[in-house]
């Protein structure tokens, strides 16, 4: 029969360890950004020529000009310029204005870069530099950007589970999928339906909702949803801890696009369906439960029926305890994880390896894809309880939030994903492991950068 009571013994699938900075020495100390790279404006760059030969020579156009407010990047007052004539350098200078400085020695091709002694904008300074006839030609000093981007975090270089797996086997490949992420992307709210959060991090507080999607205190709803003893917080932090700002840890976007709405309840099945409920009055499209119950008290008939009317994704975790949900014994299942709905993703543990961890449920059918969890020796580093403190832990908890950031990012980049689709595309996106094999459904471990890839042919 369902029960009231949700969780009489709660499993937070998570352990937690105390933290002292510095201590760790976990896998590689960075990622390196590839040497090929690309101007920012690239994909526009002979747009407007494509009526006119694509390579500079005979008939083609010798200059590119910036347009009117577009999005291409250079730095201004610059250009650079193709020259053959040495001795009609000195007029050319002294006619637009310019310094020229030689690209190289001898064997330079001619090639100058041009500063506007005036300080003339580069769109002026091209359109006035490609009517000279000694000029070959010209183009603004595009800016370029790395193929991989590194955080400034002061933990980045210990965040293993960000790495890209081919650098380190047990990364989601964040790295890379901030080459995919813009600014320009949609905000999106992740509901952490837990203990609450840190309100205060300095970490995470502006990467909260506000407004009228700011978090709520089912337990105590006179009072912010502050967290009642860290589950929450460590959890926000995998999602949205603010990337790139030379503190503490990266969250999983780069851009600071995923806000983390905390609604802090008692884990009893009113407050969880009241939560979900206020997470869908808020049109939030994902939603993580870190949390559940082994057996028959865990099939909660009202929260599955509540789950079931949700149109978004409803991400949990597998369990701690090493059971396979599949092998038979009831007392074995979890639940919400093993509740039959389409709009379910649970998610069991890896390792630094990108294996299933030791500790980790799993189920060949009922368990959906793994995902950083931490072990022995190789834990996570997220948010602690003061304003600016870190802790270490390890669990399928963990594992929860790293899909739940996952969905996230694809509804902001792709907002006009389902959550149907954004479910598919997380499944069939993973990075296969024989450790995984047989072990949950997907076979892999999520991989972002492979899933915002996939997303695009949506």
């Amino acid at each position: 029969m369902p029960k009231n009571n949700l969780l009489k013994q709660v499993v937070f699938f998570l352990i937690a360890l105390p933290f002292a900075a510095g201590q760790f020495s976990l896998a590689p100390t960075g990622v390196s950004a590839k040497a090929i790279v690309y101007p920012h404006a690239k994909k526009n760059l002979l747009s407007e020529e494509s009526d006119n030969q694509n390579n500079f020579g005979v008939g083609a156009k010798k200059s590119i000009v910036p347009e009117r407010n577009s999005d291409w990047e250079f730095e201004e007052y610059e250009a650079v310029v193709k020259i053959d004539c040495v001795s009609c350098l000195d007029s050319i200078a002294e006619k637009h204005g310019v310094s020229l400085s030689p690209l190289g020695d001898v064997e330079n091709e001619n090639f100058y870069l041009a500063r506007s002694l005036t300080q003339k904008p580069a769109r002026k300074l091209v359109k006035a530099l490609e009517k000279d006839r000694d000029i070959e030609l010209v183009q603004p000093n595009f800016k370029y950007k790395p193929l991989a981007r590194l955080a400034s975090d002061a933990y980045y270089s210990e965040q293993w589970w960000l790495f890209d797996s081919a650098d380190n086997a047990g990364g989601v490949s964040a790295a890379s999928a901030w080459d995919l992420e813009t600014k320009s992307q949609r905000d999106v709210a992740v509901a952490v339906i837990d203990s609450g959060a840190n309100t205060r991090h300095k970490d995470l507080k502006k990467n909260l909702t506000g407004g009228s999607t700011k978090g709520k205190n089912f337990e105590y709803p006179k009072r912010k949803p502050t967290d009642s003893d860290g589950h929450g917080s460590f959890l926000a932090g995998i999602i949205a801890a603010r990337s790139n700002n030379r503190r503490g840890v990266a969250g999983a976007s780069f851009y600071d696009n995923l806000k983390v709405m905390p609604l802090r309840f008692d884990f009893t099945t009113s407050q969880a369906i009241e939560a979900l409920n206020f997470a869908k009055s808020k049109n939030v499209m994902v939603v993580n439960a870190s949390w559940g119950s082994y057996g028959d008290e865990g099939y909660d008939l009202a929260l599955k029926d509540a789950i079931s009317q949700y149109s978004g994704v409803f991400i949990t975790a597998s369990g701690n305890e090493g059971y396979n949900h599949d092998g038979g014994n009831a007392n074995q299942k979890m639940y919400p994880c093993d509740f039959d709905l389409a709009n379910i993703i649970c998610v069991g543990a890896s390792d630094q390896n990108g294996n299933l961890a030791d500790y980790s449920d799993y189920g060949a059918t009922s368990v959906d894809v793994a995902a950083p969890g931490g072990s022995d020796g190789y834990p996570l580093i997220g948010l602690a309880g003061s304003k600016s403190g870190y802790d270490e832990a390890e669990g399928s908890s963990l594992s929860a939030a790293f899909v739940s950031a996952e969905a996230g990012l694809l509804f902001s980049k792709y907002p006009n994903l389902s959550g149907a689709q954004v479910i598919e595309i997380v499944k069939n996106s993973v990075d296969t492991n024989a450790s995984l094999s047989g072990k949950v459904l997907s076979g892999g471990k999520v991989n972002f950068s492979k899933a915002l890839q996939a997303a695009a042919e949506y």
